[in-house]
């Protein structure tokens, strides 16, 4: 009789302990989740912070290039609402902001003067400045180098719009931001993907070296074009 109560005890001791760990383990679980969902929010307004900082400039300059005078005041229009909603200030660090204000009202001059070649130039260097000084870019390393990416793409495009073309400025994009690309390629799993940017950068040096326009053209195009596909990639 005293074996069978030892036995139900010792029976019953287990059953605690293992209803305890299961709890805990229940709540170390639960804990994981509601930290993943967390994380995955703060992520999202990040995205969202740095889609905000960008698109109006990305917008500006392909209007720019193609002349488009509505397209460059409907932007224009989206970046000082931006300014007025204290996107800007919110997302770059106090003296970075002063920077940008001021790179805007030259911007904006151009813009007065429908300089567009010129607003191309000056709006893609911004969003090079901005996705530079994004503060939480730390957090987003892949997508801020993916930026770089989008941003030699126009670099490129806005250069060659040029009265006199910069082939010193176009050539030193290409090999800034490949050291970009050098960075992110390990994150890359699809293996043709990689090979196209690797193909990619070698054909745009080669081209600046033969100073082909036309070429560099296409291969800017292209760029912008993988950007997309890379972006759906990481």
């Amino acid at each position: 009789m005293k074996n069978k109560i030892f036995l139900l005890i010792g029976l019953t001791t287990i059953f605690n302990v293992s209803c305890q760990h299961k709890k805990q383990d229940s709540n170390h679980s639960k804990s994981e989740v509601i930290k993943e969902e967390t994380k995955a929010v703060s992520d999202k307004k990040v995205f969202e912070n740095l889609d905000v900082l960008l698109s109006p400039f990305e917008d500006m300059t392909e209007f720019a290039l193609e002349s488009n005078e509505d397209g460059v005041k409907k932007s224009l229009s989206k970046i000082e609402k931006a300014f007025d909603n204290t996107t800007f200030e919110r997302n770059l660090s106090p003296e970075n902001y002063k920077i940008l204000n001021s790179k805007f009202e030259q911007l904006k001059e151009l813009i007065a003067q429908k300089k567009y070649n010129e607003v191309a130039l000056a709006s893609t260097q911004i969003f090079e400045f901005n996705v530079s000084n994004f503060l939480d870019g730390y957090k987003i390393e892949n997508q801020i180098n993916i930026e770089h990416l989008d941003y030699m793409g126009f670099k490129i495009l806005a250069l060659l719009n040029q009265e006199k073309i910069d082939w010193a400025n176009i050539e030193l994009t290409i090999s800034n931001v490949q050291k970009k690309w050098t960075a992110l390629s390990p994150n890359v799993a699809d293996r043709n993907l990689k090979d196209s940017f690797n193909y990619l950068f070698k054909a745009l040096q080669l081209s600046t070296q033969n100073k082909d326009i036309s070429m560099i053209k296409i291969l800017a195009d292209m760029d912008l074009s993988l950007v997309d596909v890379l972006e759906n990639n990481i």
